[in-house]
């Protein structure tokens, strides 16, 4: 298999496993779960997968001390944007606007990330990437206008909080890229990293202001630990492909996401998220103009 097809590989399995994600905290929410409860679960979840894989392979801590201070800042604050901030978003995204609607809107991030990467980083940005980019923004024009009865409610609130996440992922995205191209770090180290220095900021958040969160085991965290495997898979494929391969195909391609929430909820979640004509369309356009950025 070439470098190329290496990584488009890889990037379409991440979007698989990031589209099966929203699918399981949905779910989750609809059994009385919290968003910020979900994140600490998913965190805790990726996190510990990651650290277990290290240690199973005979590095653990050793591994990740060997980098430099600077690689190590790299990868955490890439886990502080991309992941704290990006997920704290997310998944009360999902809550508001349902698995299928906010995982279109939170995957428009390829618009940000090509743009990024072109300007930090030097990549190369074709005429197929500025079709993608339309093709994009028509599908999140035209999920904006779908469903609802309160369309300035849907663009002033529930919109934004997506829109916001893609925004940090993108940057962290090239964050992730940059470190890969300058540093020693693996995917698994660097996932390591990610993930743990996305814990105090999301800890301290959730013991500060929503305390009541942290309550005694209930019947829907089980929802958020299988949200939490899937998310971590996703998370290694995705750091797999950025670690060979640039933003600009990458990102696009992990975006396809949608296309398997849009399916999953639409066979799994009928009783709690419905899902239109308008929406499989808004989805189709949002992949396609993502794959189109990836060519």
């Amino acid at each position: 298999m070439s470098a190329t097809a290496f990584v488009v590989a890889l990037s379409l399995v991440s979007g698989a496993f990031w589209g099966v994600g929203p699918v399981f905290s949905k779910r989750g929410m609809e059994r009385g779960g919290q968003p910020r409860r979900a994140t600490l679960i998913v965190l805790f979840v990726g996190a510990g997968v990651f650290w277990a894989a290290l240690l199973g392979r005979g590095t653990g801590h050793l591994s990740v001390t060997r980098l430099p201070v600077a690689d190590i800042t790299i990868f955490a604050v890439s886990g502080i944007v991309g992941t704290s901030f990006a997920w704290l978003a997310w998944f009360r995204g999902i809550r508001l606007v349902g698995a299928s609607v906010g995982n279109v809107l939170f995957y428009t991030q390829p618009l940000f990330a090509t743009v990024l990467a072109a300007l930090a980083l030097g990549e190369q940005l074709t005429p197929f990437t500025a079709v993608g980019v339309i093709l994009i923004v028509s599908g999140v024009g035209l999920l904006s206008l779908s469903g609802g009865t309160n369309v300035q409610l849907r663009f002033s609130k529930a919109l934004l909080l997506p829109l916001a996440a893609a925004v940090f992922a993108a940057v962290s995205n090239v964050v992730n890229r940059f470190g890969f191209q300058t540093s020693a770090a693996t995917p698994l180290e660097a996932a390591a990293i990610n993930l743990t220095s996305a814990l105090p900021l999301v800890v301290g958040h959730t013991l500060s202001y929503h305390p009541d969160v942290l309550t005694t085991p209930d019947r829907s965290d089980m929802y958020f630990v299988c949200s939490g495997l899937a998310n971590a898979a996703a998370v290694f494929t995705m750091f797999t492909a950025l670690a060979n391969g640039p933003v600009v195909i990458v990102a696009p391609l992990v975006s396809t996401s949608p296309l398997f929430t849009t399916a999953l909820a639409h066979l799994f979640l009928k009783d709690v998220e419905t899902v239109t004509a308008r929406t499989v369309l808004s989805a189709s356009l949002t992949v396609v103009g993502a794959g189109i950025t990836a060519v």
